[in-house]
């Protein structure tokens, strides 16, 4: 049984006895809005447009058109059912509005009340029929969508833990990654039309077999610096880095950035292997190109961390003065869905690579959004590398802090 008065249906008409005469006939079947022109109309339309499900106009009125204001209704509320009443000197004007699709029916002068009855009561069962049916797609896509997150991030701890005989602690990384991921885009910003198109389904099944490849690629790439690299000694950061800017020089130059340092060349040794740990930096600088306007400033500062006067860490930070954190970067690793933009999905897979690579070393890095200010990220890297965790050890961390982790489950699958 539907409920006929869940949605109000709204009459337009210059003649103000019509309006009443509509109210009265039919106010106890309907909830009814009435307005004495089109420009109310459209006043009542963008004020309480969540509540109308059905417009009714008349064609001829003072000023604005019936017809115009159903297509201008059209623009702002798409789903709103719209009918027009006409005689029949507009039966032409009314022909072209219902093959254009812009009217569900038109309806002749005089109304007869019990056939317009039965129409308010049809258009009203069509605006709900819609409505139940975004809603099944919004709940298709939202546990397909589930389903995807969890199989992108089961995935990578599966692919981590393959990384753990050359890279320690890597299904750490992901955990602590997960926790800089923001919460999904809200449901109601999706455009309805695009759900109900087939292609859109085809078109998302390739962007997610897409993506999972940009993620095993990453892996796969990491795995090779690893497994190619030397062993670890200690290494002059300082120089490093140094050699990295010299790497990037010419596509920085391309897009007129600046870098600007601020690196003590008496910084500690660190332990490591050159190779990847250069790659963070890489990484970094790759994300600053995609993601920074020409123009742009980036910073370098490095500086040691000690206690009781021995230095145990050293803190580098790279800052820029660009637009801030892309929208959804870090969450489009793990939900392709949160965005369509190439470069973006991107910029989250690099810096999975950093938090990898930083967690091999025993430590950490931050991601500051400025509030379009630009981005801050921290590393901090131990001085000396820790002893590698067992894969099954880190296993068994990954399931228990990741997986079963409501509140993380929460923020990553829930409205924002």
């Amino acid at each position: 049984m539907h409920d006929y008065k869940r949605y109000c249906i709204l009459y337009v008409d210059d003649e103000e006895m019509s309006l009443k005469y509509f109210q009265k006939s039919f106010s106890n079947d309907f909830r009814i809005l009435t307005a004495s022109s089109a420009a109310e109309g459209m006043r009542l339309i963008q004020e309480r447009g969540d509540e109308i499900g059905v417009l009714l106009t008349d064609q001829r009125m003072p000023g604005e058109k019936g017809l115009q204001l159903i297509e201008r209704a059209r623009q702002i509320r798409p789903r709103m059912v719209r009918m027009m009443i006409t005689a029949y000197a507009d039966f032409g004007v009314t022909v072209d509005a219902v093959n254009q699709g812009n009217i569900f029916r038109y309806i002749s002068k005089p109304i007869q009340i019990e056939d317009m009855r039965n129409t308010l009561k049809r258009a009203i069962e069509y605006f709900l029929l819609q409505r139940e049916r975004d809603e099944l797609l919004l709940e298709k896509l939202s546990v397909v969508q589930n389903m995807i997150v969890t199989d992108r991030i089961i995935s990578l701890g599966v692919l981590a833990a393959g990384l753990s005989q050359h890279l320690r602690n890597p299904l750490d990384a992901v955990r602590t990654f997960l926790h800089q991921t923001p919460a999904k885009l809200r449901y109601e910003e999706l455009d309805m039309n695009r759900l109900r198109d087939p292609s859109f389904w085809r078109d998302f099944h390739a962007q997610v077999l897409q993506h999972a490849h940009h993620v095993s690629e990453l892996v796969s790439h990491l795995d090779g610096i690893a497994t190619a690299a030397a062993s670890e000694a200690a290494a002059d950061p300082a120089t490093i880095i140094q050699g990295v800017l010299t790497k990037f020089q010419s596509r920085l130059a391309e897009r007129r950035i600046t870098v600007q340092t601020d690196i003590p060349a008496n910084l500690p040794s660190l332990h490591v292997e050159p190779a990847k740990f250069a790659r963070m930096f890489e990484l970094l600088l790759e994300d600053e190109l995609v993601s920074l306007p020409e123009g742009s400033t980036i910073t370098f500062h490095a500086a040691p961390l000690s206690v009781a006067g021995s230095p145990v860490r050293i803190q580098f930070t790279l800052s820029d003065d660009g637009t801030g954190l892309p929208p959804d970067s870090l969450r489009s690793v793990f939900d392709p869905f949160a965005s369509r933009d190439a470069a973006n999905q991107q910029f989250g897979l690099n810096l999975l690579g950093v938090f990898f690579l930083a967690h091999h070393y025993g430590g950490s890095v931050k991601a500051a959004d400025n509030q379009g200010k630009g981005v801050t990220y921290t590393l901090e890297i131990p001085v000396t590398s820790p002893p590698a965790a067992s894969a099954s050890a880190s296993s068994e961390e990954f399931i228990t802090k990741v997986l079963v982790n409501d509140a993380l489950w929460e923020k990553l699958l829930a409205g924002a």
